[in-house]
């Protein structure tokens, strides 16, 4: 399993959880916008992953993500944040709006990796095809920024 920071994590992962982010509204607006778009992102993924991994299964790796992040985010200690979307979107929106942004994206971007290592990159992006299916190549290389 993934054992280091969340800012040592390649930027792939990270992109991916900035993009989708944006996508559900989370890369403009105030705190509650950012929060509520995290939570959405939160549903998608959980309802999408759940039938591969099952709800336990989707719940600790996002305890486990939450772990690796709040190295560098502690808002994301409380692991009871990720019980739900809503309370994952109340702890972010407590957040000052840029903090909130950043510590949903090392949220989602340690996610990915431990999904992609889990799953592989090619299940893990056609589950995300599935949720958001409009949304372009959303795992660029490991060279690009």
């Amino acid at each position: 399993m993934i054992a280091c920071p969340v800012s040592k994590l390649g930027p792939a992962q990270m992109e991916r959880a900035r993009r989708l982010l944006a996508r559900e509204g989370g890369g403009h607006g105030g705190g509650d916008q950012r929060a509520k778009a995290a939570g959405r992102v939160y549903e998608k993924l959980h309802a999408h992953l759940a039938p591969l991994v099952g709800d336990a299964g989707v719940h600790l790796l996002f305890v486990r993500s939450a772990k690796l992040a709040q190295v560098e985010f502690a808002c994301l200690a409380d692991v009871s944040i990720l019980e739900s979307s809503t309370k994952l979107s109340e702890c972010l929106q407590a957040q000052d709006p840029a903090v909130a942004t950043e510590s949903a994206v090392a949220l989602f971007g340690s996610f990915f990796a431990l999904i992609t290592t889990f799953i592989g990159e090619r299940l893990t992006t056609q589950v995300l095809r599935r949720a958001w299916p409009t949304i372009e190549e959303m795992a660029p290389s490991e060279n690009s920024k």
